[in-house]
């Protein structure tokens, strides 16, 4: 491994964590398709040039900009749909990847300093936190708390100033290719995570 890696951003969901796509068990939960939930949440779900995951409620609370409540409040005064407790929260059951926990744990006990670069939602990230899933890393940047989400450039650029690197210095996994070609674009080294042996030999590569 190159030495000139200062810096190493995992995403989480996809990555350290898996089974966090949790649309479909909402929408089933609330007898509507997925397309039916992104339009209660104020985007459309058909259009081509963004994810819906960006836009409307789903993007503004991805951003910080509304909490649960307010989401659900505004899905109902939408759709009708009568929303109890926090969906969100409640059917957020993520699964740990050991194999990318192993690799980020061999990076720190060789002095690396390891991040976590995650668009998340509070209730997601309070899970997070009360299963220990953070712990792992040196810090973490979340997208509500930054109030800006992948794969706009300006979330890289933000953990770089905060941890002092340059974009050739850093190297970034996630398992979305739209958020790979914005690090690339930036002059990040990034992977497209598929597994962690495929990560693992990547980065022994670099």
């Amino acid at each position: 491994m190159s030495s000139s890696i200062k810096l190493f951003i995992f995403d989480m969901g996809g990555v350290v964590v898996h089974n966090v796509a949790i649309v479909s068990l909402i929408a089933s939960h609330l007898k509507i398709s997925d397309a039916d939930f992104f339009r209660g949440a104020g985007s459309d779900p058909e259009a081509s040039h963004t994810s819906p995951y960006h836009l409307g409620d789903v993007g503004a609370i991805m951003r910080g900009e509304i909490d649960s409540p307010r989401f659900w409040n505004n899905f109902t005064q939408r759709t009708g749909i009568g929303v109890s407790g926090d969906p969100w929260y409640d059917f957020f059951d993520p699964v740990t990847d050991e194999g990318t926990v192993e690799i980020i744990r061999r990076l720190r006990e060789k002095g690396h300093r390891v991040v976590c670069g995650t668009n998340t939602l509070e209730a997601h990230y309070r899970k997070h936190q009360e299963r220990g899933d953070y712990s792992i890393f040196d810090a973490v940047y979340a997208s509500h708390l930054m109030r800006i989400i992948k794969p706009d450039a300006a979330f890289w650029r933000f953990i770089l100033e905060k941890e002092n690197a340059l974009p050739e210095a850093a190297f970034f996994t996630d398992d979305l290719e739209e958020n790979i070609r914005a690090a690339k674009k930036l002059g990040l080294i990034a992977h497209l995570f598929m597994s962690s042996e495929g990560m693992a030999a990547t980065i022994g590569e670099i």
